[in-house]
């Protein structure tokens, strides 16, 4: 996922929290909604976990080149 896909994924995910909380969905359209939330999510955290590892690897290196 790139930068742009991530960021789209957020605004996506801020759209379907809002219209789960407005109380005005069917359960059907409700659990449509709360599954596309659930893949989007897991994309995310995707994305932030390679994100994580890349700082950990560049903080680690860094380390390394100072001792």
């Amino acid at each position: 996922m790139k930068r742009s896909d991530y960021e789209k994924s957020v605004r996506r995910l801020e759209e379907i929290v809002e219209q789960l909380e407005s109380g005005h969905l069917s359960l059907d359209e409700a659990m449509k909604l709360y599954d596309e939330g659930t893949r989007l999510t897991a994309g995310c955290y995707e994305v932030l976990k390679k994100a994580e590892q890349k700082i950990t690897n560049i903080a680690e290196l860094k380390e390394t080149e100072e001792a």
